[in-house]
């Protein structure tokens, strides 16, 4: 039997709120931070793949946001962004919109410009989107352990042989 690769995973949740925006062609996500340094900080130490796979799950009072990078990658730190909101609105709203190609951002709110969301220039490509209910989460996938706080630093997540059992 082969030896599976282990890679350190680390839940990044840094970010304090989530942004949406686009248009019938692209849509952005947009992780919010409290100015652009963080921003910038944040993108370069945490977002290394240029390919993210997002998954929302929705509750009843709240969702779950996962956005993780396509292939982890062994032997290297591997972030997944995470966060939970309470906002289920604006992720009825991204729904009913989403289609067509879809980025993630990172953004910050200027405080001289209420109610606008600046966003930085970097970005990276989502293959694809899924909505999903927290019972239709496998146990013991990468998706179930970030959701479940199993991730600190230091520590290795082993893929398993079947994508379809490491996804969700």
């Amino acid at each position: 039997m082969q030896d599976r690769p282990s890679s350190p995973v680390i839940r990044f949740s840094e970010f304090i709120g989530i942004g949406y925006f686009g248009d019938k062609n692209q849509h952005v996500i947009a992780p919010i931070f409290d100015g652009r340094k963080s921003a910038e900080t944040a993108w370069t130490q945490v977002m290394k793949s240029s390919i993210y796979h997002v998954i929302f799950i929705a509750h009843t009072t709240k969702y779950e946001f996962i956005g993780y990078p396509l292939e982890i990658k062994p032997n290297q730190v591997n972030h997944v962004l995470y966060r939970s909101f309470s906002s289920l609105g604006s992720l009825q709203k991204f729904k009913s919109a989403y289609g067509g190609t879809t980025f993630i951002k990172f953004g910050w709110h200027d405080l001289t410009k209420p109610h606008e969301l600046d966003v930085l220039s970097q970005y990276a490509t989502v293959d694809s989107v899924e909505f999903k209910r927290p019972e239709e989460i496998k146990q013991g996938t990468l998706v179930d352990r970030v959701r479940m706080s199993s991730f600190v630093e230091g520590t290795s997540y082993t893929k398993p042989e079947s994508d379809s059992d490491f996804i969700s």
